[in-house]
């Protein structure tokens, strides 16, 4: 077996629990590697308050543990994570993980036979995130033409499926990239949008992006985050309160909503190098006017879009109707 190196990056903020969790896991895969295979963790906490900087240090003496102040978010603290590995590090790889997944028993050894397998090639593969109640629903994967890969069926005898981008929950790639086409965007795509900008800059750089299901990780798929990715107006259709309506509009606004405006513009406009102010103020009015005028829209049509949305996303029968009647 070919010596082979690669950094893990995870990016973490006051979710101890997770983290820990997510180490425990990690070295006691790396634990049973040859020595010629060298893996690195690279951890970068981004002001936690929560005791989690100093829990690591406790118990995970060789982690590479990199501060933040809180204001790199996710995109800033891979970014952060993949120049300390390219410049201290010197790895061939490099690898995104989110810390609130369940690593299969064989992730690691997947992900060297991977590395080994693709040394000195162009090719940038992301794994699979399914739910742990529902094990053939993908829940973070890879993207075709804007529709996420979201069933266990859809790799039909096939281990790996060609696409157009990939979430950043779990991403290998040469370290070789960085050189090629430099980090992910932090200042444009302060949280989301980093993953996906990045790979399909990789993809126009001559990269083949790939997802594959033998990097398998799980996850505790609640009704609320279903919720969270839905589009706005489907929110706006269940909300039972005013509350909930004022929560959908704010979240326009937040950063830490998949459906902040600013995210959703820089995504649109992703190959421009400047977008004008003026273009998240009518986009945002654009959204509140879509949002507001879908209660005039018949009922059984919205419902009607509302099923075909659970259809095509794969949603689990149980889990629509637990979305539905929250």
């Amino acid at each position: 077996m070919a010596a082979v190196s690669a950094a893990l990056i995870l990016p973490v903020r006051n979710r101890k629990a997770y983290t820990l969790a997510i180490l425990h896991q990690l070295k006691m895969q790396i634990a049973q590697c040859s020595a010629e295979q060298v893996i690195h963790i690279v951890v970068v906490d981004d002001g936690s308050t929560d005791g989690t900087p100093e829990l690591i240090e406790q118990a995970f003496a060789d982690v590479h543990l990199l501060p933040g102040d809180g204001n790199l978010w996710w995109t800033g603290a891979i970014a952060h994570g993949m120049q300390y590995s390219h410049q201290q590090l010197q790895t061939d790889y490099i690898v995104w993980l989110n810390d609130d997944i369940t690593l299969s028993d064989d992730f690691i050894a997947q992900l060297l036979t991977l590395c080994q397998n693709s040394l000195q090639q162009k090719i940038i593969t992301g794994g699979i995130v399914c739910d742990q109640s529902h094990p053939d629903w993908i829940v973070f994967g890879g993207v075709i033409a804007s529709q996420p890969i979201n069933s266990l069926q859809q790799f039909d005898q096939t281990s790996s499926i060609k696409v157009d981008t990939l979430n950043g929950n779990i991403a290998v790639m040469p370290t070789q990239l960085i050189t090629d086409i430099g980090l992910p965007n932090a200042t444009r795509f302060r949280h989301y949008g980093g993953d996906y900008e990045y790979i399909c800059r990789a993809k126009e750089a001559g990269y083949d992006i790939k997802l594959s299901n033998q990097l398998k990780a799980s996850t505790d798929w609640q009704p609320s985050d279903v919720i969270r990715y839905m589009p706005l107006w489907i929110q706006w259709y269940i909300s039972r309160t005013l509350a909930d309506k004022y929560a959908i509009l704010s979240s326009l606004t937040n950063r830490k909503s998949p459906h902040n405006v600013e995210h959703m513009v820089n995504s649109i406009h992703r190959q421009s190098n400047q977008v004008p102010r003026w273009t998240y103020s009518l986009f945002h009015a654009k959204k509140l006017i879509k949002l507001i005028g879908s209660e005039f829209i018949p009922t059984s049509v919205r419902r009607e879009q509302v099923e075909t949305y659970f259809k095509k996303n794969n949603v689990p029968k149980d889990v629509v109707q637990s979305v539905l009647g929250s």
